[in-house]
């Protein structure tokens, strides 16, 4: 690798220029981009990044939209599209002019160019190049920068043997284990993450493209890390490497072809394909799937098994409650989804926040502007309701004691003494007591031994 810190003359002033007047938005190279890589893929997937004003994720995002460039061969193949290219050729080393390496390509763009990738990330995600230490194509130089100046600017150095647990956009400084040459360092990365002993990284000129890697933190091979003081803002996490927990984002698609379904399962309708190394805006989760945007302004449903996520936008959790099932989506703030079909009880009325609040109804089309739990919906009952029941129960069982009672002058045999209490009848107009029964009996047996005598 070219020993090289190319910070003069005019050439860098336009750049520094171009650095400091961009304004955060949608990416455009910082420098003259070469015809070729402005019809690639990769210049597309560079175009479709909103810079946050956040420079760890920025940078990130810059670089995993880079994600399978391979170098060339000639200034034919900056388009980063010929995979068996072996020279070093790469659009990363345009922004830094022609040099010269001593490989034999001459004063040319095919230079070593793992340190020319990580700073031409920085570059495109506007951070300050005097927290970076500036134009370096040199990875032992960019070293040297962050141990001996880079302190006035925030930066820090940390020895792999310092056991320093390195952070999300920290460069990653190797040497190859076999190496005869004398330098402190001979390749650069950025990190993604920590976890459980394993960095992740980002790195370009690493297997002749731009990839991802893991290591052990106690890999030797691994010689230390330099901390940038990035700038920051109030942007969601993403965790690089998800495997589920997903969220609503940009996600850069693999080598194969993206199948997409008509709905969140791959036991839907397969709808069509999409091409492969292209970044893509997921609006929605479901599952392990996430809801895409076609071209005719239809919805389908993509796998995020095999993509890669690169930004994550502010988001609303919809939860959908059944009672037997519960499906759960994370959607993007402003975007919609569709609530997916589900059978519903028949008396339901439909799926609802709170009572009194709005209804929805399987299939409806949804745009949250909060959390939200949605839970199955029944009728109501209201007071008048109630009071209605009551009336129509007292009538019924005035029908039924009605019916019970003998008809005028027939008699009625108990089938067993009654009690007391027992002998309480119930009248049209109240309670008669046995008393006042037996009061009427003998009234009744005087009249009649009454008429009997004067007859």
């Amino acid at each position: 690798m070219k020993k090289a810190r190319i910070l003069t003359g005019f050439a860098a002033f336009a750049i520094a220029a171009s650095t400091l007047c961009a304004s955060v938005g949608a990416v455009e190279p910082s420098y003259k981009a070469s015809e070729d890589y402005k019809e690639s893929v990769f210049y597309q997937n560079l175009q479709s990044i909103e810079l946050t004003g956040d420079g760890v994720s920025d940078t990130i995002a810059v670089a995993l939209s880079q994600l399978g460039y391979h170098e060339g061969n000639s200034n034919a193949d900056l388009d980063g599209r010929n995979s068996g290219g072996s020279r070093n050729f790469t659009e990363y080393n345009v922004l830094f002019g022609k040099l010269d390496n001593g490989e034999g390509n001459g004063t040319s763009y095919g230079y070593a160019w793992c340190a020319a990738f990580v700073n031409w990330c920085l570059r495109q995600a506007r951070v300050d190049q005097e927290l970076t230490g500036g134009m370096y194509v040199s990875c032992a130089s960019w070293r040297n920068w962050f141990i001996y100046e880079g302190g006035a600017y925030g930066a820090s150095y940390h020895a792999r043997t310092d056991d320093y647990v390195p952070k999300k956009g920290d460069l990653i400084f190797y040497k190859s284990l076999s190496a005869t040459h004398n330098r402190a360092t001979d390749h650069i990365g950025i990190v993604l993450k920590c976890e459980d002993g394993k960095v992740y990284t980002i790195e370009g000129n690493a297997d002749n493209k731009v990839g991802l890697h893991e290591y052990d933190l106690t890999n030797p091979y691994i010689v230390g890390y330099g901390s940038i003081a990035y700038k920051t803002a109030d942007v969601p996490e993403v965790d690089y490497y998800a495997t589920e927990n997903h969220l609503p984002g940009l996600y850069i698609a693999g080598n194969g072809a993206v199948s997409v379904y008509a709905g969140a399962s791959s036991s839907t309708e397969k709808i069509t394909t999409l091409p492969s190394r292209t970044v893509y805006r997921i609006t929605a989760v479901q599952g392990k799937f996430g809801s895409v945007i076609l071209e005719d302004g239809s919805t389908g449903w993509i796998s995020l098994r095999h993509l890669t996520p690169m930004t994550a936008e502010q988001h609303y959790t919809v939860e959908l409650q059944t009672g037997e099932q519960s499906i759960k989506a994370v959607v993007a703030q402003g975007a919609s989804w569709r609530i997916p079909e589900m059978t519903l009880d028949a008396q339901a009325l439909g799926l609802q926040a709170a009572e009194g609040g709005e209804l929805y109804m399987p299939g409806q089309i949804l745009t949250p502007v909060a959390d939200m739990v949605l839970a199955v919906a029944y009728p109501v009952q209201t007071e008048t309701e109630t009071e209605t029941d009551a009336e129509t129960e007292a009538v019924t069982q005035g029908e039924q004691a009605t019916q019970q009672l003998p008809a005028q002058g027939e008699s009625v045999t108990p089938d067993a003494p009654l009690t007391e209490e027992q002998s309480t009848n119930k009248g049209c107009n109240g309670t008669v007591s046995a008393a006042f029964m037996g009061l009427l009996i003998a009234i009744g047996a005087a009249f009649a031994i009454g008429k009997k005598r004067n007859g």
